[in-house]
């Protein structure tokens, strides 16, 4: 292999592993990395799935979109697997990194400060914002949206017609129930509950 890396990791790329690093590298003053392609059309040579789901997708990651793979992954040997250069959030928050600002200033999600992948997808998904599934099965998985104190804090809203990133933030806040820097001044200071009460007893007052 002359200079190349000893294949000693625990996840190997397969044509690295196989000693197949020819058909990619070959010395070319044009190209970082002296590939024989740009990095998007060269790995999606080999991964033609992901490439095929891009076009329908919702929302994609800006680096896959860019073909800048060896931003999150290692093209030759990785311990990690999905040869991956770190594990979530930290490999997350390396390019995000306001947010890693925020959510160390303020408090963290405990799923955000876990794993990202706990939410979000990698490469590209159908719906916003990369996640996994939409919004209100994916906050169900956690919140129990049928439970008294779940309907009380949340005036009896079904949270089927609820979209919780207009009112929460989702990674960090100053705020012990993850409510936004801009909120609705009555949620904020916990008069809404007392307002729609109020309505009701006048409603049926009025029958």
């Amino acid at each position: 292999m002359g200079s190349h890396e000893s294949r000693d990791e625990r996840h190997n790329h397969n044509p690295f592993a196989e000693g197949n690093v020819l058909p990619a590298t070959i010395p070319t003053e044009h190209i970082k990395g002296m590939i024989v392609n740009k990095q998007g059309p060269l790995c999606f040579s080999c991964h033609p799935d992901l490439e095929k789901g891009i076009p329908g997708g919702k929302s994609k990651h800006q680096p896959v979109l860019a073909g800048e793979c060896t931003n999150c992954h290692s093209p030759h040997k990785a311990k990690l697997k999905g040869l991956l250069l770190a594990t979530s959030p930290d490999l997350c928050l390396n390019c995000h990194k306001d947010l890693k600002t925020k959510m160390g200033k303020e408090k963290a999600h405990q799923p955000a400060a876990r794993d990202c992948l706990r939410c979000h997808v990698p490469h590209v998904s159908p719906q916003a914002a990369l996640m996994s599934q939409a919004i209100q099965p994916l906050c169900g998985e956690c919140h129990d949206s049928k439970s008294a104190t779940f309907g009380k804090a949340h005036i009896s809203i079904d949270a089927a017609v609820m979209n919780c990133r207009n009112c929460h933030d989702p990674h960090a806040s100053k705020n012990p129930k993850f409510f936004k820097n801009v909120i609705h001044p009555p949620f904020a200071g916990g008069r809404a509950r007392t307002a729609i009460s109020s309505a009701s007893k006048d409603a049926r007052h009025r029958v």
